[in-house]
């Protein structure tokens, strides 16, 4: 009997984890593609399409509560699972409020995630997705608004606008000419 294949991103910064998740779930009929942190994840979601996305709550440059709040405010309906820690069980529940499916305590077995992931898949309807133009178009505007916001926190400075947005001042007026930014 051929299990079906389901395309899942696993977004977390420990590696180790990430080794033992993608061998257990690949046995299980899982294609598995992974990112470091949630800014990964949502370049990853540029690029392919997936059936169910695995983070981890605390995570560098943005966790894993950002990332569920993200994806939900670019409207890309795909399940999640948030895995937490004991200790950030209340930002786990956060997660739930802005689209996260369901969460899982660390640590945890491969089967026991196994059997959270499945019931999530059973009771998700299958939903259209976005495609990657819309969700570019979408990362386009909130990188928009970041580079509004720093000139608008740095007076219009446009060196400690770069700075603040932590990228080279010519990245800075590359974004300000590719979005028509008036200054």
């Amino acid at each position: 009997m051929n299990k079906p294949m389901y395309r899942m991103l696993i977004v977390d910064d420990e590696e180790r984890l990430l080794r033992v998740l993608r061998l257990g779930l690949k046995r299980h009929g899982f294609e598995i593609h992974t990112a470091q942190n949630g800014q990964e994840a949502l370049q990853e979601l540029l690029t392919r399409d997936f059936d169910l996305i695995l983070t981890d709550i605390r995570m560098p440059e943005m966790g894993g509560d950002e990332f569920v709040i993200e994806l939900n405010r670019l409207d890309y309906r795909i399940p999640v699972v948030v895995m937490t820690a004991y200790a950030d069980v209340d930002s786990a529940v956060k997660t739930l409020k802005h689209g996260a499916k369901e969460y899982i305590k660390k640590p945890f077995s491969v089967d026991e995630l196994l059997d959270v992931l499945m019931r999530v898949l059973k009771d998700v309807e299958p939903a259209e997705r976005p495609s990657a133009a819309t969700l570019k178009d979408g990362m386009e505007v909130h990188e928009k608004s970041l580079v509004e916001k720093a000139l608008l926190k740095t007076g219009n400075n446009k060196s400690k606008a770069a700075k603040l947005l932590n990228i080279s001042e010519r990245s800075l007026f590359y974004k300000i000419k590719k979005y028509n930014i008036p200054g």
